[in-house]
């Protein structure tokens, strides 16, 4: 959401691949990840909602554009956004190690390492949907990412990235989306998920 001035996390009620593929240099300069780990059925104009599962590695006070400084802990986090098209190439921009500083996210992004990201085809944006679904678990930080809607936040938190991974898959399928996996970390471990690739 767009950038509209340090709070910590407040309590919430609740706690809780792929296939290679070869890309024109000119396609992946600037991902910070391998680029092999793209989907590579995602194609340009395809609209939808996605998930970043992201991981910080240490607790950090963080500017946020307008939100101004927030203490962010230890742990994961899952960012909820959306493209009505040209999904590939939001979702690229997102892996992308240098860029200029517009969204929420990009700040977070700046000390967060994303481990994958799992996106869910759709013509109606469903993104406040799932990030309703996220809220009812997972602690949030107010105001992130959701300055043009009426949601609390699109960025949840969870000390650990299991139930991150399973909830936010799972939370796909609630909406009735079919998760799909675009990249993740060679490394990063799907817990079993049942993901289907894009």
């Amino acid at each position: 959401m767009p950038v509209r001035g340090a709070r910590a996390f407040p309590r919430h009620r609740h706690y809780a691949s792929h296939v290679g593929q070869r890309l024109e240099t000119e396609k992946i300069r600037g991902l910070r990840r391998d680029p092999s780990r793209l989907s590579m059925n995602l194609t340009g104009e395809i609209g939808g909602i996605y998930l970043l599962m992201i991981r910080l590695h240490g607790q950090r006070l963080i500017q946020i554009g307008g939100l101004g400084y927030r203490f962010f802990h230890r742990g994961s986090y899952g960012y909820v956004g959306s493209a009505r098209r040209g999904m590939k190439s939001r979702l690229n921009r997102h892996l992308k190690d240098v860029k200029r500083l517009h969204w929420h996210i990009d700040y977070l992004l700046r000390y967060g390492e994303i481990e994958a990201i799992v996106y869910g085809q759709c013509v109606l944006d469903k993104e406040c949907m799932l990030a309703s679904e996220l809220s009812r678990i997972f602690q949030l930080l107010p105001g992130f990412g959701s300055t043009d809607c009426r949601c609390s936040s699109h960025l949840f938190y969870f000390p650990h990235r299991r139930p991150l991974a399973r909830v936010g898959y799972a939370s796909f399928r609630r909406i009735g989306l079919a998760p799909r996996l675009y990249w993740k970390k060679p490394s990063m471990r799907v817990f079993g998920l049942d993901l289907t690739n894009g």
